[in-house]
């Protein structure tokens, strides 16, 4: 149930709810403390390990190694253990020995390998021991995500690797673009990618339209920004700064962030200097190339197949000398063109798609720090060519880390990160004028000759608008993209005493870019001659500029309590968050340009549109977590929030959490010695899902009236009371590990509900409107997730790290209060195949016309032919290491399930260039075109080696006599998509047309294809 709550009684819970923080015991008296001190390492190399946590356990006293590893601290009364953290390794507790004076106690801790210690957030202000986390968060390595392979981008590199999400790409242009769900779908209408947040700042991962609809009238309205190949700002980061990512997966976690984390929370942090060893410089070059990785193949003419393609059907019975003379004139003409090569064979896949582009990646850090100040500065420069010419990505960019302790109360760090990219993704997927370069291509048949002639012209293409040559050749699709993330956090210990603390944390940060994009079409473009010869505009040329801005600032109180005798823990935090979002898009297409100029200015005609987007949200969180001797783990809290997107604006939304983890094996009754951590969970949490922006309001548009500028409304209604969508869900589950941290499994089980789903109904024709949006409808997703982590072999030679994941996902419509109705983006209608959304049924479900009683005409109605979700997916990953130099790593993703509308295949069909359609097969499945939409609903399903690394490491010993001032150094080869098995018939299984719209994934029409690329690495230290 939604309230409505004065700040005045919010102020009132806040100081209710820090009543125990106020009233918390005082510190123990205590004697003349003794002192203990020591030194941690690593167990295995015997390495010092700067920046340690050593605490006493039951209390708030600790403190953190210096740069040699060393720590001392004055001890308690009634010390007994010593608590020893440090990222990447096992946590572990130390008894300390009964003495006087001084203890020398040195320290060595294990790698923890699988991650079964790792620290992972648990609310805006705090975070968690994975061992006492009650919900299933994923987390991703820097290991895993640019130590295999070097990915071009950082949407790239995480594909297949979060269990319960299915990742899409948007197409295999250069510069990212993909679609990422969590758990299923959450949203019919609204917003459906994750909340993605860097070093605190919450970072915008909006995909802009660069206009070139304009010139493949791809679309109209809503959908045309969707079909012209935009790319994911998360593209942006470099992957290689990367320290860890954190993935939220469901309400249940990530509660506490709001209306913003229906689809789920992506928390990335970068990495960190250390305090020690000197300065550290980092140097990593990667070489290599790419290519297609799967071909469809190209069709074989005679001359008989030429003809009776293009050709005129042979005459009629009864047909008059002229309709004959005409008849043999048109088949005459194919005939002619069939002979102006010979019948020369010309695989025009492989002339188009297979350039080997040139890969080129170096990478540059610096890292060190003393016990006050740490810095991490990295620096990128990328060149990455695509497999069509004249197509590419390159990016350029610098990143400064900073941490400084002012005092032992005071801290701060800071980040900055500029960016500069540019995308040249060509003109691939849908359109409807015959212009991009695989709807033109599909219009070529081999025995064709529309190559580029020696003296740099272009024959015209005889059966298509366009010669697809041309277009690449002559045209200027590019974008280029200004970008700077920087936040900073400050931290302040307001007091610490033995058994409890208060400190004060601000946060915040900015995400600004500038997008320019500008796509030039000349006037000598083949597309261009029908409009030469009816007098109209030619040449067009389409300049974007995209502005956003977005800024966040988070504020918050953290008190810890510690109570020794009963062993309870409590951790209270209390905050108030803001965020921000200023977007200025401007697009302005100019046609009819003078010879020789592209400035819009320079055209006959010309049009300006400009979308502005504003959103500001405020919100406040509390959050009480209770941990009883790690045994019994316990986190209650809420969110309230209100956005300037809601209907009502000063209305705040509640959101709570709550979970309970029970670490069995930590109970005294628990003797087994090879298990070592028993936990059950359980966790609850809603979240919500802010409506699109301008939902609440009628849009006007501008008109002429009487040679004055008036106003028109448009045909969709403004809500004015829209809410947001309200995800909930339950999450139960339970981890094992065991065998000294060598094994671990984690399952878990959910069910999340959406209600208030925003949707699109029709309305009276008298109230001079047609469509409105409004909540109502609820969406269900269950699912389950496994996760099973390995370490079969650890040796002195060979160690052996393995990861299997399983997760699958049922998605249901149990209410919806309109008629059923195709998906935004879902198709484009019953006769190819559509997404369609109904009550009772999977709102990925595909129908269409089918003929079911085998009469050979469509039969009445649609059926349901397919779902793009699949069965289940899992991965695998074998991570191997021999005699500590050489390193395989293989990682592989099988999705089971899950089909695509493959109209790739329709438009080669109907262009007569299949390569199977000389088969019995390809006659028929062509012919079935207007009768049933079946055989374009294909099997999506694959099996994918994503990547493949081999590295050696120079031995110390070795380097050290060659190269004294390197640190380390290792060579490498690796492949990214070097094998796909798939019974899908066209270029990868992973594919979508539309973008990010929430459910319109799995269609496919002519999109860029997938590469897989080779490269060779050299990487070393100083």
């Amino acid at each position: 149930m939604i309230h409505r709550y004065g700040w005045g009684t919010v102020t009132a819970l806040l100081v209710a709810l820090l009543a125990p923080a106020t009233f918390a015991p005082a510190a123990l008296a205590q004697d003349t403390p003794l002192t203990v001190s020591g030194q941690v390492t690593d167990a295995e190399t015997g390495e010092t390990l700067p920046g340690a946590n050593v605490r006493i356990v039951g209390t708030q006293i600790g403190t953190t190694t210096d740069v040699n590893g060393r720590y001392e601290l004055q001890l308690t009364p009634a010390a007994s253990l010593l608590e020893v953290t440090f990222v990447g390794y096992r946590t572990r507790e130390v008894s300390i020995p009964e003495a006087s004076g001084t203890i020398t106690l040195d320290i060595r801790l294990q790698e923890d390998v699988l991650g079964i210690d790792e620290v992972v957030v648990s609310g805006l202000a705090s975070s968690v021991k994975r061992s006492n986390l009650a919900s299933s968060v994923e987390t991703i390595s820097a290991r895993e995500l640019a130590e295999i392979s070097t990915p071009q981008t950082l949407d790239g590199a995480i594909s297949g690797k979060i269990t319960g999400g299915v990742i899409t790409s948007n197409t295999g242009a250069p510069g990212g673009g993909i679609a990422v769900k969590l758990r299923g779908i959450t949203t019919i209408n609204g917003e459906s990618q994750p909340l993605f947040i860097v070093d605190g700042v919450i970072l915008n991962n909006d995909a802009i339209s660069n206009g070139v609809n304009a010139v493949t009238a791809a679309a109209a309205g809503g959908n045309a920004s969707s079909q012209d190949n935009p790319a994911n700002r998360i593209a942006d980061l470099n992957p290689e700064d990367v320290e860890s990512i954190e993935i939220l997966k469901g309400p249940s976690a990530a509660a506490i962030y709001g209306a913003r984390a229906s689809n789920g929370v992506v928390i990335i942090q970068t990495k960190r200097g250390n305090a020690g060893g000197g300065v550290q410089f980092s140097v990593r070059q990667s070489l290599g190339f790419t290519t297609i990785a799967n071909k469809v193949g190209t069709r074989r003419f005679t001359e008989e197949t030429a003809v009776d393609t293009y050709g005129p059907d042979d005459p009629e019975p009864g047909a008059t000398p002229e309709e004959i003379a005409q008849i043999e004139a048109g088949q005459q003409a194919i005939r002619d063109l069939f002979n102006q090569t010979g019948g020369a064979f010309t695989d025009y896949e492989e002339e188009f798609y297979g350039n080997e582009g040139l890969l080129s990646t170096t990478s540059l850090s610096a890292s060190g720090g003393n016990d006050r100040t740490q810095f991490f500065v990295s620096g990128l420069i990328k060149d990455d060519e695509g497999i069509i010419e004249n197509t590419g990505y390159e990016k350029q960019s610098v990143r400064v880390n900073l941490t400084h302790r002012f005092s032992s109360k005071f801290s701060a760090d800071v980040t900055a990160n500029y960016i500069r990219s540019t995308a040249r993704r060509g003109l691939t997927g849908n359109d409807n004028s015959g212009t991009t370069f695989g709807v033109s291509l599909t219009s070529t048949p081999s025995f064709l000759d529309v190559l580029p002639n020696g003296d740099g012209t272009y024959p015209d293409h005889p059966l298509n608008a366009s010669n697809p040559f041309q277009t690449r050749d002559l045209s200027t699709i590019e974008e280029t993209n200004n970008r700077v993330l920087s936040s900073a956090r400050v931290t302040y210990n307001i007091f610490q005493q033995n058994t409890q603390g208060l400190q004060a944390i601000v946060e915040g940060g900015v995400d600004y870019f500038s997008l320019d994009q500008d796509a030039r079409f000349p006037r000598e473009l083949q597309f261009y001659d029908d409009e030469r010869d009816s007098g109209g505009l030619v040449g067009q040329s389409i300049q974007g500029r995209t502005n956003n801005l977005n800024a966040n600032v988070r504020g918050a109180l953290v008190h810890t309590l510690s109570l020794p005798e009963p062993d309870l823990f409590f951790t209270t935090q209390v905050g108030f968050t803001a965020f921000t979002q200023d977007q200025d898009v401007v697009t302005s297409a100019a046609a009819g340009l003078i010879p020789d100029q592209f400035n819009v200015d320079q055209a006959a005609s010309l049009q300006t549109n400009q979308t502005r987007l504003t959103q500001d949200d405020r919100a406040f969180f509390v959050q009480e977590e209770i941990n009883y001797a790690d045994r019994l783990v316990g986190t209650l809290g809420f969110r309230a929030e209100r956005s300037s997107l809601n209907g009502d604006v000063d209305q705040l939304y509640f959101y709570p959490k709550a979970s309970l983890a029970v670490n069995v094996a930590e109970f005294p009754f628990w003797t087994t010695q090879t298990i070592d951590q028993l936990k059950l969970r359980l966790a609850f949490g809603q979240t919500g899902n802010t409506a699109p922006f301008g939902s609440k309001f009628t849009i006007f548009n501008p008109t002429s009236i009487g040679g004055g500028v008036g106003l028109t409304i448009s045909g969709q209604r403004g809500f004015a009371d829209v809410e947001p969508e309200r995800a909930s869900e339950i999450e139960g589950g339970f981890d094992v590990s065991g065998f000294d941290g060598r094994a671990s499994l984690e399952f878990t089980v959910y069910r999340k509900v959406i209600d208030d789903l925003l949707l699109t109904r029709e309305v009276e024709p008298s109230s001079g409107f047609t469509l409105e949006t409004f909540n109502g409808g609820q969406l269900t997703n269950t699912g389950i997730e496994i996760g099973l982590s390995l370490i079969p072999v650890n040796t002195s030679t060979v160690r052996w790290v393995t990861r299997t994941s399983f997760w699958t996902n049922n998605a249901e419509v149990t209410e919806l209060t309109v008629p059923p109705f195709r998906a935004l983006g879902g198709g484009f209608g019953a006769t190819f195949g559509q997404i369609q959304i109904e009550e009772g049924k999977s709102p990925t479900q595909i129908v269409g016309i089918d003929d079911r009683d085998g009469d050979g005409a469509a039969d009445d109605g649609t059926f349901v032919l397919g779902d793009t979700d699949p069965d289940f997916q899992m991965s695998f990953l074998n991570d191997i290491t021999l005699f500590r130099n050489l390193r395989l790593t293989i990682f592989a993703h099988w999705k089971k399930g899950g089909d695509n509308i493959n109209l790739s295949e329709l438009l080669t069909d109907l262009n007569g260039t299949s390569p199977d359609l000389d088969e019995p097969g390809g006659a028929a499945r062509a012919a079935a075109f207007g009768v049933s939409a079946q055989q374009f609903v294909q099997d999506a399903s694959y099996l994918k080696i994503r990547e493949i690394g081999l590295y050696y490491t120079v031995p110390q010993e070795a380097i050290g006599g060659m190269l004294p001032y390197v640190r380390n150094l290792s060579v490498g080869v690796s492949a990214n998509n070097p094998i796909i098995i798939t019974p899908y018939k066209s270029y990868d299984p992973e594919v979508n047309n539309f973008g990010t719209q929430p459910v319109a994934t799995g269609v496919e029409v002519t999109p860029f294809p997938t590469s897989r690329s080779f490269l060779f690495h050299l990487n070393f230290g100083l």
